[in-house]
């Protein structure tokens, strides 16, 4: 009997033993923690690969391709024609006005024009500044867009701020993103300002180009369209 009680006691003395020495966790336990830590990895590399693919949107550097209708001609503050524009499909609004409709700005350059040749005169000239006046339907962010080319020669591969060009909405700088090379030496269009806030109503527009000056096409248009 005292034998038995013995064996007794030693066995619940290394069952306390056991119990009392480092939790280790169980394999069961051991294999649910893993578990739910690669789930938990995989739920982050879900997340991390959706917000990676998610879209930036347009380019607004580059054209935007429109179908437009032309709504009805209005002469704007000086006298010069503009036309309002419609994307229908897109739902978009336009409004262009004739590359030659232009005006001098205030205070500019004297002799400042758009001469025959597609240059903006005289050269060489801050000074030099011309104004477009055009009312847009609805206020809101619109592309700016003309149609030109380099002159070949040392012109060639010239950023728009090595150009000179500038843009100015109502006297106040627009972010034309100048250090893009965009002219070649045949002529097409390009952007000029990615995003000008045009307001609705009869908007003035001053550009300036009077470094390796771009050649502009005389028979095109400046093309806002909205974003």
């Amino acid at each position: 009997m005292k034998k038995q009680f013995l064996a007794l006691a030693a066995l619940m003395t290394l069952g306390l033993a056991s119990c009392g020495g480092d939790q280790t966790a169980s394999p069961e336990a051991s294999s649910v923690a893993a578990s739910a830590s690669k789930s938990a990895s995989a739920s982050k590399s879900a997340s991390k690969s959706a917000s990676a693919s998610k879209s930036t949107g347009p380019d607004y550097t580059k054209v935007i391709a429109h179908t437009w209708t032309e709504g009805t001609p209005a002469a704007n503050a000086d006298g010069k024609n503009y036309i309002p524009l419609t994307d229908t499909a897109a739902n978009k609004a336009g409004v262009k006005i004739a590359v030659t409709n232009w005006t001098a700005a205030e205070g500019a350059e004297t002799d400042t024009k758009l001469a025959d040749d597609g240059k903006i005169s005289p050269s060489n000239k801050t000074g030099a500044a011309i104004n477009y006046k055009v009312k847009a339907a609805k206020a809101g962010d619109y592309q700016m867009i003309m149609t030109a080319k380099s002159s070949s020669g040392e012109g060639e591969g010239k950023t728009l701020s090595q150009r000179g060009v500038t843009v100015k909405l109502n006297g106040t700088s627009v972010d034309i993103q100048g250090d893009r090379d965009v002219l070649t030496t045949t002529s097409a269009e390009f952007v000029v300002a990615p995003t000008i806030h045009l307001t609705g109503n009869e908007d003035t527009i001053t550009l300036t180009a009077c470094y390796y000056r771009p050649v502009f096409d005389l028979t095109s248009f400046v093309v806002f369209a909205e974003h």
